[in-house]
């Protein structure tokens, strides 16, 4: 069977309309965009998570969204497993952004990151190697949606069969992360389950397995 194959011209065409999805702003009632107020922390003690600003969506550089340089720096230590290492916060902040625009033509925009940091802060990791298995979640994540999305371009069997494996195999990788994100969490702990079964005075009472169906041939009901 002849394996199904995408031209680099077909490539790079869906890749080039992808570039030209943004983010949904949300617009008010009269369908006029106004800037977002900043948000409030909850009642809860929950903070709101590190924001980013990137001029550029067709570059890696970001900046702090305020002059409190050391404050923002300090929210990121605080969303990458609470380092106290300022370059491990650069390199994997730069990791992040490596996943999420892959290649020299790709764009990133401002908002699609801090979409990213927001989900890794919402993880609370709590150590550096927490923080690293966060980030691949994420960078995993929005690659499977961009693969599915690409995978309904054309609605055509090479597209879809691609494309969306791709996309399949992403979001199994996704789940299978999730999964070793979590066990290091707990520390590979495992919880049993005990139960008392209480036998009052006169009672009977059995433990082990029963096998309630007849053997062939013994006559027994």
């Amino acid at each position: 069977m002849e394996k199904i194959r995408i031209s680099g011209k077909f490539a790079d065409d869906v890749a080039r309309q992808a570039l030209k999805r943004r983010p949904i702003k949300l617009l008010g009632a009269d369908g006029i965009e106004r800037p977002a107020e900043p948000s409030t922390e909850h009642d809860q003690g929950n903070r709101t998570p590190p924001r980013v600003r990137k001029p550029n969506p067709g570059n890696d550089q970001v900046v702090a969204p305020s002059p409190e340089l050391e404050s923002h720096r300090q929210r990121l230590r605080e969303a990458f497993g609470n380092t106290l290492s300022d370059e491990f916060v650069e390199v994997m902040l730069g990791k992040l952004v490596e996943g999420l625009r892959p290649g020299p033509f790709d764009a990133l925009e401002e908002r699609t990151l801090n979409a990213a940091l927001a989900t890794i802060y919402s993880m609370r990791p709590g150590s550096e190697l927490e923080a690293l298995l966060a980030i691949q979640i994420v960078a995993t994540a929005f690659s499977g949606l961009r693969f599915l999305r690409q995978s309904q371009h054309h609605m055509a069997e090479d597209f879809i069969d691609v494309y969306g494996s791709y996309a399949l195999k992403l979001l199994r990788l996704q789940t299978e992360l999730i999964a070793a994100f979590e066990r290091l969490r707990r520390g590979n702990k495992q919880t049993v389950e005990v139960r008392h079964v209480h036998i009052h005075s006169g009672g009977q009472g059995l433990v082990g397995i029963v096998n309630t169906e007849s053997r062939e041939g013994d006559g027994s009901t």
